[in-house]
């Protein structure tokens, strides 16, 4: 299962942690995983392309992101948690958001 864990700090998100495998189908053809990867992949892209102070550590199986708490981080974070959400609405034996 992948585990979404999310830390707040004044009601911004400050850290966001995806851990774990979806286990949906074999490795190479999960799309459970194959998603929220895309989805993680797509905010470290965009924290760095829009020059936030927000830092993010990809390892197997694991991003880890600590925000600078801007407004702009802020959006970002909140988009990708949208779309994390809406995963976990479709396969919720995948996914967990806590």
């Amino acid at each position: 299962m992948i585990t979404v864990s999310v830390q707040t700090s004044n009601n911004k998100i400050s850290t966001m942690k995806v851990t774990g495998h979806a286990n949906y189908a074999k490795h190479g053809e999960d799309l459970v995983c194959a998603g929220v990867s895309a989805i993680m992949y797509g905010l470290c892209n965009t924290l760095d392309e829009l020059k936030t102070k927000s830092s993010y550590k990809v390892t197997r199986n694991t991003f880890l992101i600590q925000s600078d708490l801007s407004q702009k981080s802020e959006t970002i974070l909140r988009t990708g948690l949208i779309q994390l959400k809406t995963i976990e609405e479709a396969y919720p034996q995948n996914i967990k958001i806590k």
